[in-house]
């Protein structure tokens, strides 16, 4: 049986070329922050987005009612308890915590947020925050081989920071050898991710360079090839069905 690849409803943009817009404060008041909607609609802060931080500004305190997970594309970002997170790191935050930010030099961030967000006065919460909050850098993350491949499928390395080895679903780091290919696949929730490293190749012919930020919506089937090889960081809000 021949299953055909879905791509309908995809969006593809490059984080260093795309266009900027004023973000749309949550409190409704100024902003020193500029952003790209991927999947996102102003107001409530979650979705999925690029968000560029000029220098200077940064973040108030604000409280997560959902995981918070981000990549720093470039520039560095100080989180509320001063720990410096720079370029290349990737973050994940879980439900529950609060925490503001600030970025003397300016920053870009690749961002996803589960749940709206709201600004918040009072204590940071800063024992919370950290108990709930990883950060791992994805030029020197610890790769091993993907857990749940088919028995034939070409080599395909992770690095887990907040997924299911069962399902896929969570924030991990993917790492394509050079000539790997993923097992056709459909995907019952979005896949959305952005090339760190690298480029990928999908069967419409599609390429994703590096900077390339993807949405996959539910239903979009698909097999990537890497012929050079890949590092890409991604959240899968559904389990991933695998086809063939």
């Amino acid at each position: 049986m021949t299953v055909a690849c879905n791509f309908d409803g995809r969006i593809v943009v490059n984080w260093k070329s795309c266009d900027w817009q004023p973000y749309p404060a949550i409190d409704g008041g100024e902003t020193d922050l500029k952003w790209h909607p991927v999947r996102a609609e102003p107001g409530p802060g979650d979705g999925t987005y690029l968000l560029k931080v000029a220098p200077g500004g940064g973040a108030k305190l604000h409280a997560h009612s959902g995981q918070e997970e981000f990549v720093v594309l470039d520039g560095e970002l100080i989180d509320g308890d001063g720990t410096v997170l720079r370029t290349g790191d990737v973050l994940s935050y879980d439900p529950g915590t609060r925490h503001r930010t600030r970025s003397p030099k300016g920053c870009t961030l690749m961002v996803w947020i589960e749940k709206p967000i709201d600004t918040v006065e009072g204590d940071d919460e800063i024992a919370t925050m950290q108990a709930g909050r990883k950060i791992v850098n994805w030029k020197t993350a610890d790769f091993t081989r993907y857990p749940t491949l088919p028995e034939t499928a070409d080599p395909i390395d992770w690095h887990n920071v907040r997924a299911d080895p069962e399902t896929g679903m969570g924030l991990s780091l993917i790492k394509f050898l050079p000539g790997s290919s993923s097992s056709l696949h459909e995907h019952t929730g979005y896949e959305e991710f952005v090339v760190l490293q690298g480029s990928l190749v999908d069967p419409d012919g599609t390429v994703y360079e590096t900077g390339d930020v993807v949405s996959l919506p539910p239903g979009s089937i698909h097999a990537t090839t890497s012929p050079n090889g890949c590092i890409t960081a991604v959240v899968i809000e559904g389990p991933l069905k695998t086809l063939v």
